[in-house]
């Protein structure tokens, strides 16, 4: 499976992710938050991020979280980014989940009203 995205730009999208240990089980994530990055490149800074979306921790013990993406953090160039999802309790407890590519594509209507 791939960890892929492909939106137009603009467009809303909801992200539901189970996190699992190395055995398949639910990892708890009691305590943790969520938090998705994208950047133009992986050498940019956070600061330098186009966007950084937090998520919420839906279901804790059954390890599922959910990231939604809102039309302000969509609403940029068209082309290729790089994004990652991270879980932390603290900073000793910090864990990349998913780390991949998002592409925003052209869209054709620029007013939704």
């Amino acid at each position: 499976m791939s960890d892929a995205i492909t939106l137009y730009r603009g467009d809303t999208k909801v992200i539901t992710v189970t996190v699992t240990d190395s055995d398949g089980a639910a990892f708890d994530l009691t305590g943790y938050t969520m938090t998705m990055t994208c950047k133009t490149n992986l050498t940019d800074t956070d600061a330098q991020a186009q966007f950084q979306s937090t998520g919420v921790i839906a279901a804790p013990t059954s390890g599922i979280g959910v990231i939604s993406l809102t039309t302000t953090n969509t609403d940029i160039n068209t082309g290729n980014y790089y994004y990652d999802i991270q879980i932390n309790k603290s900073t000793t407890n910090v864990y990349t989940i998913v780390n991949s590519t998002l592409t925003i594509s052209a869209d054709v209507t620029r007013d939704a009203s």
